[in-house]
């Protein structure tokens, strides 16, 4: 298994294709936003940003549960690579605490 681990340590990042970085970013990011309409579950996700370099900023806009959301953003990135381009990797956009609890104590958390 360790030796697994060096290899895929050691392989070289996929870069995206030719084709994905000569359109333009409003081009990308409207064939993610078609591919998002046709996943299940991720037709309300906001596309934020496509970058030629192949990071993809997504904004969830429902809640996933912790159990699952890490599968199913796994899941959608390889559909993302595998319709669009294999360079490509997925990012959430971050967002604040959202704890009401921390909120009525009092504690703030500096970003």
């Amino acid at each position: 298994m360790n030796n697994h681990i060096k290899e895929n340590a050691c392989a070289d990042t996929v870069k995206t294709g030719e084709s994905w970085k000569r359109i333009s970013e409003y081009d990308r990011k409207d064939l993610v936003r078609k591919q998002l309409q046709l996943y299940k579950g991720a037709e309300s996700f906001k596309v934020i940003k496509a970058d030629d370099n192949g990071q993809i900023i997504i904004s969830i806009q429902r809640n996933i549960p912790a159990n699952e959301r890490g599968l199913y953003l796994l899941e959608l990135e390889q559909t993302l690579k595998n319709n669009l381009d294999q360079g490509l990797h997925l990012w959430c956009e971050p967002v604040g605490d959202k704890s009401k609890l921390r909120k009525l104590r009092g504690v703030k958390i500096k970003a």
